[in-house]
């Protein structure tokens, strides 16, 4: 869990920023600082340049064109196979559910049970419920009594035998023959709908695709999928790049004032989270949260962490910042514009200028940077060299 969370914190995206900015600077402040400034999407390019004349003093570029990586293209086929799972995926979004109290239960099937679990005629703790939901197949019980629940028939009542597992958490029940006697009251049916045109215009807005049809759904689906594999196969071929483009980088240092206000953006965001969350799982001090929530065993662990993963998105945004003005690689306000405009949608916002409204004009030099980000990316992409894996 703990390196999905910080895969994302600072990753050129605007969830950092919409949770917590860092602390704000002006081009007036400091002219050389390269935190984010607040600037209009006009003024952005500027800031690539006068970053990268503090960047260079930290990194020397190795060579960034012609990296050789070994890329695998088939994923980027997508067939007929994953268009129909992803539409059958669709179906099951809007399927229909009733209880029924008939019937006899399959693999698969949410059945509401009384269950009691006896060792040598006795109850055993922990071994008895009423009306407890559960889906057959999960393997939330153990193996015995999940196939177990399988072919019984509504309302009557059955002795299953079973058998814990040797390496049961308790050891009172491990490796132990016990017999739980159990009724299921109900099963919950699921029905989902058929593939109609009928069916795709009403549900196409909910679902959020653009189709009125089965025939335009499925163009849709083949479309969205294809662009998904394009995406994915684009970060992964960079990544390779990028790894391979590390191997000869060996900093000097980081300006210490963008250093700071990421590491500081990172402890800001886990407080925050922690204060907004912790009492729903129960917790009251960071400490716990932070061991309990992302495994660090203390808050300075987690401080430690935080310092080392600042370092190293501050490394990739100096040689890509580095990279960018090399090559004249550039954002224009239109661009910080569009993108702002597909975040506003993302995040819920009525548009652009509502998310800079609440956080700032230095939402532009996020932004740009993401821009940026992808630009360089493609960049360096197009000037990498494939062997098929």
């Amino acid at each position: 869990m703990k390196k999905r969370f910080f895969g994302v914190m600072l990753a050129a995206s605007l969830a950092v920023s919409l949770t917590a900015c860092g602390g704000k600077k002006t081009s007036q402040d400091n002219a050389a600082s390269t935190v984010n400034k607040e600037v209009t999407a006009e003024e952005y390019a500027g800031t690539i340049t006068s970053n990268a004349d503090v960047y260079k003093q930290y990194v020397t570029l190795p060579d960034y064109k012609g990296i050789e990586v070994s890329v695998d293209r088939s994923s980027l086929t997508v067939s007929d196979d994953d268009v129909e799972s992803y539409i059958s995926k669709l179906l099951s979004q809007t399927a229909t559910t009733e209880t029924v109290t008939e019937g006899v239960t399959a693999s698969g099937d949410t059945v509401k049970l009384d269950y009691s679990g006896l060792l040598n005629g006795e109850a055993f703790s922990g071994g008895t419920a009423t009306d407890a939901s559960y889906t057959i197949g999960s393997g939330k019980f153990i193996t015995d009594l999940d196939q177990g629940l399988i072919g019984l028939t509504v309302g009557q009542e059955y002795n299953i035998p079973c058998t814990f597992p040797s390496d049961y958490s308790s050891s009172d029940l491990a490796g132990k023959d016990v017999i739980f006697v159990v009724t299921v009251k109900s099963i919950q049916k699921s029905t989902v709908p058929d593939l109609t045109d009928a069916w795709v215009a009403e549900n196409a807005s909910t679902l959020g695709v653009e189709a009125t049809t089965v025939a335009e759904l499925r163009s849709y689906v083949k479309d969205y999928l294809t662009s998904q594999a394009e995406s994915t196969f684009a970060s992964d071929k960079y990544q390779a790049v990028y790894s391979k483009l590390s191997e000869n980088l060996t900093p000097s240092g980081y300006p210490q004032e963008e250093l700071d206000s990421l590491v500081n953006t990172l402890k800001s965001n886990v407080e925050s989270e922690f204060n907004s969350y912790g009492s729903s799982y129960g917790i009251s001090d960071l400490d716990s949260y932070l061991s309990q929530v992302y495994g660090f065993e203390s808050q300075d662990a987690f401080n430690d962490y935080a310092v080392e993963y600042a370092q190293q998105y501050l490394l990739e945004k100096m040689v890509l910042t580095l990279i960018a003005s090399n090559e004249k690689i550039t954002v224009s306000a239109d661009e910080i514009n569009d993108m702002g405009a597909q975040l506003a949608d993302y995040y819920g916002y009525t548009n652009y200028q509502e998310i800079l409204d609440n956080y700032g004009n230095e939402m532009n030099s996020e932004v740009g940077y993401e821009v940026l980000y992808q630009k360089v990316q493609n960049f360096l992409n197009d000037n990498a060299v494939e062997s098929e894996s």
